[in-house]
């Protein structure tokens, strides 16, 4: 064989041997890391955007905007690094990786590119493919997922195909009008999203909350175990889904109030079961505890704003610490979780992972509640910079990681 054709040959071996590389061998890997610096990137971004220092033209409120691109930008992709690991997992099928796993990178930072290009773009092809990269990973895990013990959570998969779907054509057709007083808009789209975001954060801490709690557990010798209640968890799905279609629906702000409170104690109800001596005795336990705590309290806020009995500031307080300390805070320890034990490592806190949860918690109170209580400071520059350091501190931790073979291995 001719030396030209043995350094061809090497070269192709080369150009087919990255595939084979630690990062393209589970979904975490790639969409992990992708989503921390999506949280960092974006957040960056929309606050100095909505703080005034980039100015913005769009056809739509800023606001909204920011609304939605954390929305299908970061937490999409903390989700998908969850699903594209899990399942395989879960159904015991083949894991999602190599080219197909590429594939879907390739195709959610396509959607992200073109969501950034839309002054040269047309938007709906932005959102066209935000949709299919939602559709391809759908198409993916459902099948499997429909065999595994976690199928409950085809659910909020499905309603977030659906919510993406309607802010498309919410956009695309300036409101689609349903009934004489009910108009379907982008806005509809984005509530039906954080319905669907709701229940994947009910649904999906469960098995993590199980494994951490028993941990914890362990140092006592009773042998007491920490099993989830389905019906407190199905009770608050449901209440959370009511509220959701009475502001997708536009009801009165008395009714939406009072469902907001319901949903709120039904959340609080679900903490009876982490009420044990020890459950609450690791670094891990008491963020995941945290997070039941901030959705209920974003709740409440929100609905106490509804209702006339706080400040109208406090509405938007609530939806803030909804998705801050409820969504993010909740994304973040699953990403802090499921990348320290698919990695090989020992469930063991990090001083960044630490530092990474304490600035996401701040982020959440900054831009929340603190606002309330003294509302001559500006608190927004704080409350975006800590979410920054937040998934910045939880980068520079997972990055080596996944860019390394497990550590059992």
């Amino acid at each position: 064989m001719s030396e030209t054709a043995i350094e061809t040959k090497k070269q192709t071996m080369v150009q087919l041997n990255w595939i084979n590389h630690p990062l393209f061998s589970d979904g975490f890997r790639v969409f992990f890391p992708l989503a921390a610096i999506s949280g960092l990137g974006l957040i960056l971004f929309w606050g100095l955007s909505l703080s005034g220092f980039i100015e913005l033209e769009t056809a739509l409120d800023p606001l909204t905007l920011h609304r939605y691109d954390m929305i299908f930008g970061f937490l999409v992709a903390g989700m998908a690094g969850f699903l594209t690991t899990a399942v395989p997992s879960w159904s015991k099928t083949a894991p999602i990786a190599g080219w197909e796993l590429v594939g879907l990178a390739v195709l959610w930072s396509a959607g992200r590119l073109a969501f950034w290009a839309a002054g040269w773009i047309p938007t709906w092809l932005a959102f066209s493919l935000h949709f299919l990269f939602l559709a391809a990973l759908a198409l993916r895990i459902l099948p499997p997922l429909w065999t595994a013990k976690m199928r409950h959570l085809l659910w909020p998969v499905s309603l977030l195909l659906c919510a993406q779907g309607l802010a498309i054509l919410g956009y695309a057709t300036d409101g689609w009008q349903i009934l004489a007083s009910w108009t379907l808009t982008f806005e509809t789209g984005l509530i039906m999203a954080e319905g669907a975001f709701s229940i994947m954060v009910l649904t999906a801490l469960a098995p993590i909350s199980t494994v951490i709690v028993n941990h914890a557990l362990q140092s006592r010798e009773d042998g007491v175990k920490f099993i989830p209640r389905p019906p407190f968890r199905r009770a608050a799905m449901i209440c959370l889904g009511f509220y959701m279609l009475a502001r997708m629906g536009e009801a009165s702000q008395g009714l939406q109030g009072w469902l907001a409170l319901a949903a709120a104690c039904s959340i609080l109800n679900i903490l009876q079961d982490w009420h044990m001596h020890g459950a609450l005795s690791t670094s891990f336990s008491r963020p995941l505890y945290c997070v039941y705590w901030f959705l209920a309290a974003g709740l409440c806020l929100q609905g106490l704003g509804l209702l006339e009995l706080f400040p109208d500031q406090a509405l938007m307080a609530g939806r803030h610490m909804l998705f801050i300390g409820g969504f993010s805070l909740a994304t973040l320890m699953v990403l802090i979780i499921a990348g320290t034990r698919h990695t090989g490592r020992p469930l063991d806190m990090k001083p960044l992972f630490r530092l990474s949860i304490w600035a996401l918690i701040a982020a959440c109170l900054a831009r929340s509640v603190l606002p309330l209580l003294f509302d001559e400071i500006d608190w927004m520059m704080i409350a975006w910079l800590s979410f920054a350091i937040s998934f910045g501190s939880y980068l520079v931790q997972i990055l080596p990681w996944v860019l390394a073979e497990n550590e059992n291995d």
